[in-house]
């Protein structure tokens, strides 16, 4: 299951159509063979203003999921902003209550915590979610394609780790592709090689980047001696003052982090995301001993995930709007690029 040039440009301009129009840029036209419209249009879904569709293809049994990138609602700016690593398996709580999770193997995997919120509210609300939409709409034995833009790739990134670890859509004996544009970090290196691990090695998961975009660049990597591999040369150093002043100092940025995406200053959206989760009954949803127990892990070493395509930009802004930052990063100019 190689790269396949036309689905990259066909779940590029679904994502496109998602995000809305990007002037100058032309928007792209979806293929007809996957419809005018897709089978499910999601609503703007808890509290992070995540959206997401899914479309059909009946000619090759392919179904696409594709979940919107970040747009200029404070929720969605929020959901990038809480960039702190909690562990990649482990019980999140939120609110009153926490659900277990599992999204690697590796003990030492970590993720991006407002990605994990994210994935959370599109993959398992009961009514408007990933998992509950495919068990209604998409027979046994399809191909999924699940692909994002920005936010939405960092967000499909952990669906495709959550359905790897997940036994909910086993019965369905579903096989996953996933195309990843302009991808902000979503994890750690460990959780990076888990899931390279699961799509990469087999070549079913591809991380699309434009060499001039800037998005894929973030959140900001600072990478200390806690996030070798042990054994090594460096464990000396590791285990004396020099490695506990870095900790220390690891440490003191990490709660920085956790300070500027502190929950309890968002109960509406912690109390919005509890509903998603109390329904869910093939979740272990159990109470929480505290709304701000989070397992924050001492780590900034985020990476970004999956097997690279590279486009090849040409450095410069937008023409009719130089105050257009994200001009290299729309998904019009990706979709212009392959």
């Amino acid at each position: 299951m190689p790269f396949d040039f036309i689905e990259a440009k066909t779940l590029i301009a679904i994502a496109a159509n998602l995000e809305g129009p990007t002037p100058p840029l032309n928007m792209p036209a979806i293929p007809v063979n996957w419809g005018i419209q897709p089978i499910f249009d999601s609503p703007i879904m808890g509290a992070y203003d995540n959206k997401w569709q899914l479309w059909a293809n009946p000619s090759t049994n392919q179904y696409a999921v594709v979940i919107r990138g970040t747009v200029g609602e404070v929720g969605s700016i929020w959901e990038d902003l809480m960039a702190v690593m909690i562990p990649a398996t482990g019980t999140l709580p939120v609110g009153s209550v926490s659900f277990s999770y599992k999204l690697a193997e590796d003990p030492q995997a970590g993720v991006h915590l407002g990605f994990a919120l994210g994935m959370a509210i599109v993959m398992l609300d009961d009514t408007n979610g990933i998992i509950t939409q495919l068990q209604q709409r998409v027979p046994s034995g399809a191909e999924i394609l699940i692909a994002g833009h920005s936010q939405g790739a960092a967000i499909a990134t952990l669906c495709r780790s959550f359905l790897e670890y997940s036994a909910i859509l086993a019965a369905k004996k579903y096989t996953y592709k996933t195309y990843l544009y302009a991808q902000p970090k979503p994890g750690n290196n460990h959780y990076a090689c888990d899931f390279e691990r699961i799509v990469s090695n087999c070549a079913t998961g591809f991380c699309v980047t434009n060499t001039q975009d800037w998005v894929p660049q973030v959140p900001l990597t600072l990478q200390g001696l806690i996030s070798l591999n042990t054994p090594n040369p460096l464990s000396v150093i590791r285990e004396g003052n020099f490695a506990l002043a870095i900790g220390g100092f690891l440490h003191r940025m990490v709660q920085r982090r956790v300070k500027r995406a502190h929950l309890a200053k968002h109960s509406l959206q912690i109390k919005a995301l509890q509903q998603t989760l109390q329904k869910q009954k093939h979740l272990h949803i159990a109470k929480s001993t505290s709304p701000l127990d989070l397992n924050i892990m001492p780590s900034l070493n985020f990476v970004n995930c999956g097997l690279p395509i590279t486009l090849t930009g040409t450095p410069g802004g937008n023409p009719n709007n130089p105050k257009d930052f994200f001009w290299q990063h729309h998904a019009t100019m990706y979709y212009n690029l392959l």
